[in-house]
């Protein structure tokens, strides 16, 4: 199967839309304003998908589809937020938040919600889309996450297990409430939405994307690698993923919270713009670990984030290079603290000058006992991405 990047712009704005008519839905149910604040596509593999799920306290409605295309829509809220919400439809649900009136309340949300997200997606594709019947599931039972995913995605030669999964993240406009939509179709009606939406001028494999993405798994790994011989701290690779995202959108994808850390720029085949992000309290510990007694001297301590950084990400980009037998350089790094969306606004709009969409390469490192958090963001020039995809394409299809 090929995947190329007209069938994601097309992608995205079908989620985007879909995801509106949620929205409004939801609006005119509970009167509360609710909008669209990211859309995008990811590839992941199925245990980073579950992941999500399994590490927040979540509740979700999941309502499978069929007919022009198959799969299945994941509806999931906070569990707190979910109380909220359900309350402004039911009254009197919050008193019992674990009782049939409330889950029947979400069930509801549900059926409206994505019945209506499914709706763009049928009118786009001239076809019908019926739905099942809601189920409401709380991701804290057991046995919730081992059907998550369902029959989406697909199995690799590799035999890593992956899916394509469309996610978009929804607010209130009092921001009281946040919760997120996710649709992970079959790899048969990635097929079909393909065909439909694609031109077959830039298409690659969509082995390629997975090939990629476990490039940039390998990449992750090497930094964990490499942090944890600098600071003594044994750390591991939370999440590591690719996702398709707006330009417009980039910088949404981080909090508003301060973070400390490095930019730097890559050049070759793809350049982009790379940052290396902590919080606060996560670089003052790398910092001493790596200079100790330095905490004092806000200048040494800049020296140690400056080394930190400039290491991890060539430990996180040589990998690409090997893979794709090219060379990729990379420029000095650049100290920053400031907030995360500010950070990464910069970079976002340079590439903005050139293109609509963004590759967003996202890694988190921790360590266990939670002494820091390392942020990887990678935006690569999309034009050069594919010349590497092509690359990867060619090697996937050799025998």
């Amino acid at each position: 199967m090929n995947l190329d990047v007209q069938s994601l712009r097309t992608f995205s704005r079908l989620a985007h839309s879909g995801a509106e008519r949620a929205a409004g839905s939801l609006s005119q149910l509970t009167g509360i304003e609710t909008f669209v604040n990211v859309t995008k596509i990811e590839v992941s593999t199925r245990a980073d998908v579950e992941r999500e799920f399994r590490e927040q306290d979540l509740v979700t409605v999941h309502i499978g589809f069929n007919g022009g295309i198959d799969g299945r829509t994941v509806l999931a809220f906070d569990r707190q937020e979910a109380v909220q919400l359900v309350d402004a439809l039911v009254p009197g649900a919050a008193d019992q938040p674990d009782g049939e009136m409330a889950t029947s309340g979400l069930k509801e949300l549900g059926n409206i919600m994505l019945g209506g997200f499914l709706d763009g997606w049928a009118d786009y594709l001239d076809t019908s889309i019926d739905i099942t019947t809601p189920t409401y599931v709380d991701m804290q039972t057991e046995g919730a996450l081992e059907d998550i995913t369902g029959d989406s995605g697909f199995q690799m030669a590799t035999g890593d297990d992956h899916v394509l999964a469309f996610r978009n993240q929804l607010d209130t406009d009092d921001q009281q409430v946040g919760f997120h939509i996710y649709m992970l179709p079959t790899h048969d009606s990635i097929k079909t939405i393909s065909r439909i939406a694609g031109d077959g001028s830039t298409a690659v494999p969509i082995e390629t994307f997975t090939s990629f993405s476990n490039m940039i798994s390998d990449g992750a790994e090497q930094a964990s690698d490499d942090l944890t011989a600098m600071t003594g701290m044994e750390s591991v690779v939370e999440v590591s993923r690719l996702s398709f995202v707006p330009i417009e959108a980039v910088p949404m994808e981080l909090t508003d919270a301060t973070r400390r850390g490095v930019v730097l720029e890559f050049m070759g085949t793809p350049s982009g713009y790379i940052a290396i992000l902590f919080d606060e309290t996560s670089a003052d510990r790398v910092a001493d670990a790596l200079m100790p007694g330095m905490e004092a001297d806000p200048a040494m301590q800049q020296s140690a984030i400056q080394e930190i950084g400039n290491i991890v990400t060539s430990g996180f980009i040589d990998g690409w290079a090997n893979a794709l037998e090219t060379t990729i350089d990379i420029s000095p790094p650049t100290y920053v603290d400031d907030l995360g969306s500010a950070i990464i606004d910069p970079l976002a709009t340079e590439l903005a000058q050139a293109q609509e969409y963004a590759f967003l390469i996202d890694s988190a490192i921790r360590t266990p006992n939670d002494e820091f958090t390392c942020d990887i963001y990678a935006l690569p020039n999309e034009a050069e991405l594919r010349d590497a995809l092509d690359r990867l394409g060619a090697e996937v299809q050799q025998p």
